[in-house]
């Protein structure tokens, strides 16, 4: 009645229940062979699935192509640098020398 009617009584908060949806047996029954082998206490080191560990090596091989990619292209920028600037002082020192040669001519 007017909204006092749960004055003194408050709703126990939903408490989280997790149910699985998918049940491996065969996964179940390594892991039983493991702690019949291994004990109970013993640390999970199985490499065949970790959360995320395909995107992580995606993007490492990435990251490395990318670095490999930079150096090589920084190694023929260089090469090219120090071609473009022989080519200009082949052609200036061409140039001063034959420009040279037809003014002492006249």
């Amino acid at each position: 009645m007017l909204g006092l009617n749960g004055f003194g009584h408050r709703k126990k908060p939903r408490s989280f229940e997790y149910k699985p949806r998918y049940f491996d047996s065969e996964l179940q029954e390594r892991e039983n062979r493991r702690r019949a082998i291994l004990g109970e206490n013993y640390d999970v080191e199985d490499d065949s699935y970790r959360p995320g560990l395909l995107i992580r090596e995606h993007r490492m091989r990435r990251m490395q192509g990318q670095a490999r990619r930079a150096q090589k292209q920084g190694k023929v920028t260089l090469i090219r640098t120090v071609i473009f600037v022989l080519l200009v002082f082949t052609i200036l020192w061409l140039a001063t020398t034959y420009f040279g040669q037809s003014l002492e001519k006249r």
